[in-house]
């Protein structure tokens, strides 16, 4: 899968820095500063396609309080994700981050 331009950079407007990446069939987006509810900032990782179980998902580099987060080993980097679904592949990316940024809410 490969990402539509215009859609990372529209994704670049929330996200400074964001980068496409492949590994193992899947895409990535990461992003190098995400910006979330609680006002931290850490990195994340976009898969704007099926993985583990879910349409798409969002992976953060730390787990944060309060939510029940699984690890996952991407690129090379622990990653954390929680159980949020319905985050449709067919939206934007831009709509798709915000979507599971919600569920962090």
């Amino acid at each position: 899968m490969s990402v539509d331009q215009a859609q990372l950079d529209e994704l670049r407007l929330i996200c400074t820095g964001a980068e496409e990446h492949s590994e193992s069939g899947y895409t990535y987006i990461l992003l190098p500063e995400l910006c979330l509810p609680s006002g931290a900032k850490m990195k994340a990782l976009l898969c704007p396609q099926t993985h583990s179980g879910y349409l798409t998902r969002l992976f953060l580099e730390q787990p944060m309080a309060g939510q029940n987060f699984n690890e996952h080993v991407i690129l090379g980097q622990k990653w954390y994700t929680w159980s949020w679904q319905g985050v449709a592949s067919s939206l934007r990316l831009a709509q798709m981050l915000v979507q599971h940024v919600r569920g962090l809410c």
